[in-house]
């Protein structure tokens, strides 16, 4: 059950601009939505992944502490992953299926990828008949392109759909993936649609509530399930084609916005 979103960012300089016409950047921000029995998470950190031929290759993310793993990713390399449940219409019967594992653990098996249409290379060549069904979200950018793929996995097939254009945003549900689908019209309105800062309103859409829809909205709350945090990551180039990758994250309370201890993460070179 999430919200993600994602939006392109331009340079933060004109000099940068010059260099990088159109402006490569981009921002993902991520709402999680769980079970409330669920143990809170850890706040994200920098970890080492394997990339080939890339010694002390990084990357961050929160981690799950019940499963291991993580539901969004970002490497200093410029990609961005992150993971939603897929719920079929009508479910699948997973009762009796043994062996599943945490859907989080995609995530990390993937992050070492070079970009988009690596990680779903790889993706398609894992064993995902011990995974319940998900959608993966890839971003990157390459030569002033923002690239967005998203992968279905449905325990019968992977299908990926790729070059998606931004804003651009994924929703889903336990209670059923068409029941938010209202969510995506409030993004064309809020962010799409809109003339006020960019991420300003994708912020403003990712804390939004309906007051008489609370279980289907953006930030939402019912009785077995709320948003328990929102990620936000901002992937913004260099001079040297480098990039700076930050991630912000918040755990989310009924009546308040926790501020945790490791919030902010930044490439140091």
């Amino acid at each position: 059950m999430c919200t993600v979103s994602i939006i392109p960012l331009k340079p933060r300089s004109l000099h940068l601009a010059d260099r990088v016409p159109g402006g490569t950047g981009f921002r993902v921000v991520c709402n999680r939505d769980e079970i409330r029995s669920r143990a809170p998470s850890a706040a994200p950190k920098w970890r080492a992944i394997e990339r080939a031929g890339v010694p002390g290759a990084r990357a961050m993310w929160p981690m799950d502490m019940e499963a291991g793993g993580t539901w969004i990713a970002a490497a200093e390399h410029g990609l961005v992953l992150s993971l939603l449940n897929l719920n079929l219409e009508p479910p699948l019967d997973m009762k009796g299926v043994r062996g599943l594992k945490s859907r989080g653990l995609v995530i990390p098996a993937l992050i070492g990828a070079t970009d988009t249409e690596d990680a779903m290379r790889r993706l398609r060549r894992m064993t995902l008949k011990s995974f319940a069904p998900f959608r993966l979200v890839a971003a990157d950018a390459i030569a002033g392109e923002l690239r967005i793929a998203e992968a279905r996995w449905d325990r019968r097939e992977i299908k990926v759909t790729t070059r998606m254009s931004a804003p651009a945003c994924f929703v889903s549900s336990g209670l059923g993936d068409s029941l938010v689908t209202p969510r995506l019209g409030l993004f064309e309105g809020m962010v799409t649609g809109s003339h006020e800062d960019a991420e300003r309103a994708q912020d403003s859409f990712h804390r939004h509530t309906w007051t008489e829809r609370p279980e289907v909205s953006v930030l939402m709350s019912r009785a077995d399930a709320r948003t328990v945090s929102v990620t936000t990551i901002e992937a913004v180039p260099d001079e040297r084609g480098l990039w700076d990758m930050t991630m912000d994250y918040e755990a989310i309370r009924e009546d308040a916005v926790i501020q945790t201890g490791v919030r902010r993460a930044a490439v140091v070179r």
